[in-house]
């Protein structure tokens, strides 16, 4: 039905601008934020062959079930009362907010935000505003401990986790928004049963994921960010960019506000094609946002797709160096660099099983996320692999392993561009559907790819000419600059 993920991101924003409106994006099943393997595994009834009267009698059949989550959520927000009460304490006069990620790096007593850098002790020192970053709470267990972590760090700023649940008295408005969400989508979804099949399809198989935990985590976070509009009055507020539908949601609720509150976004990471939430994003904005890029060719990427916001280059702290150790012989050395997600390490992990073998004049480095949680089935994969002498598990630092290594295999990571800094080859690995998530798509003289074990195979043994270094670093400061404060400080100009 769906041959491509730009069509169907096409239908699902026309589906919540002509029918459903913007409030609809509580629920993510409506805007593909970037269309990864993961990602998009919940589209995968689109393009299935099950009938759609099968589809609707499988959705009244998970009505029980949706109401059974709905009590025991309810069960844990009661149990797990205090969250909210230390969370209410916590929020005190403040002028700037940064909507961070409560990531495993952020949660602890490192002072540098992973996401943000020193942006809001930057902002705190040259406005005089007064910072708090406030983190989305990833862990469902733990907030006590992780919110001791947070206070061990810079005690200039003021360091928030989110609840992981709502208030008690919160449900009842949820759980009535989410129904009366679900009726509308499932209604129209049989209105179009005959009409327009492929648009009733769509409709019928989102209509279930108005219960996922991800529609409740955006709720929840919409609840907060509101809680803390009502207490204090806010000059501007700054969100990581990434095209998540609960970005629409802030911009709408801060835009429609009667606080002026300024909007920025950072564009911390790579954006590459398939990042249809930012496309779908730009294309709608009709608010006053600033964007921050890393790099000038990320400004006039956003540029092409729409002149509406403005763009600022501010660059990032990722424009470092490390030389190489001239001790280490890295001849045919392999870095293997999976994004953070267990998907798509087991497919790095297959990777390295199926050539290791072959290919025993190479060291095969796997180097995890920080962020990644292994599964028992991932721990079982990387255990076997120990076996073999040519294979490690890389326990340093990024710029320490690309200095060292022959090739890098990477797929949508920052990674991909930081290797640039470095004399090694990039290999782009991912099935072919999956291309538009290059970060180094800008340029294929840049990299190679391959789509399986016998194109890696290939190329370990070809000798492919790379990129001069004077080539290699302008493509790398286009991407990533370097941080760059006094354009910062003319960007917070407007802040008041």
């Amino acid at each position: 039905m769906m041959p491509d993920f730009e069509r169907l991101s096409k239908h699902l924003e026309d589906l919540v601008g002509d029918f459903l409106g913007n409030k609809s994006l509580i629920n993510p099943y409506f805007r593909i934020s970037k269309a990864t393997p993961e990602q998009t595994r919940k589209y995968f009834l689109l393009n299935s062959k099950v009938p759609r009267l099968i589809i609707l009698v499988w959705i009244l059949i998970l009505i029980p079930l949706n109401i059974l989550k709905f009590v025991l959520v309810l069960i844990l927000s009661v149990i797990f009362f205090r969250q909210n009460s230390i969370f209410k304490k916590k929020i005190y006069k403040t002028q700037v907010i940064f909507l961070s990620h409560g990531t495993k790096n952020n949660l602890s007593n490192r002072q540098k935000d992973t996401y943000f850098d020193l942006l809001p002790n930057k902002i705190q020192s040259s406005k005089g505003f007064t910072s708090t970053i406030l983190y989305t709470n990833q862990n469902w267990f733990g907030f006590r401990r992780n919110c001791k972590l947070l206070g061990q760090k810079n005690t200039e700023l003021n360091h928030i986790l989110i609840p992981k649940f709502l208030m008690t008295r919160e449900h009842i408005k949820y759980f009535l928004v989410i129904i009366n969400f679900a009726v509308r989508t499932l209604i129209l979804g049989v209105e179009y049963y005959k009409k327009n099949p492929d648009i009733s399809r769509i409709l019928l198989c989102s209509t279930p994921w108005y219960f996922s935990r991800a529609t409740y985590a955006n709720f929840l976070l919409i609840s907060r960010v509101k809680q803390i509009l009502t207490k204090i009055n806010i000059s501007s507020m700054f969100l990581t960019f990434e095209g998540h539908s609960y970005e629409q949601l802030i911009v709408n609720e801060l835009e429609f506000g009667s606080q002026g509150t300024k909007i920025f976004f950072y564009q911390h990471s790579p954006i590459v094609p398939f990042h249809y939430g930012i496309r779908s994003f730009l294309l709608r904005c009709k608010a006053n946002i600033t964007v921050l890029t890393t790099g000038i060719f990320y400004k006039e990427y956003f540029e092409s797709l729409s002149k509406s916001p403005n763009y600022k280059v501010i660059g990032t702290n990722k424009n470092s160096f490390f030389a190489s150790d001239m001790n280490i012989n890295k001849t045919g050395k392999i870095l293997y660099a999976p994004d953070g997600t267990t998907f798509a390490t087991n497919e790095f992990v297959d990777l390295i099983r199926s050539i290791i073998s072959k290919s025993a004049e190479n060291m095969h480095v796997l180097r995890l996320h920080p962020d990644l949680k292994k599964s028992l089935r991932l721990r079982v994969k990387i255990s076997r692999l120990k076996k073999y002498r040519n294979f490690s598990i890389s326990s340093g630092e990024l710029d320490s392993d690309l200095a060292n290594s022959n090739y890098l295999v990477y797929r949508t990571s920052a990674v991909g561009i930081e290797s640039l800094k470095y004399d090694l080859l990039p290999v782009y690995y991912s099935d072919s559907k999956f291309t538009g998530l290059n970060v180094l798509f800008s340029n294929d003289k840049a990299y190679c790819k391959a789509e399986n074990s016998d194109a890696i195979l290939t190329i370990l043994k070809s000798h492919r000419n790379k990129l001069s270094e004077i080539h290699r670093m302008a493509l790398f400061n286009s991407y990533f600059s370097n941080i760059n404060y006094k354009n910062f400080d003319d960007s917070i100009k407007s802040i008041s």
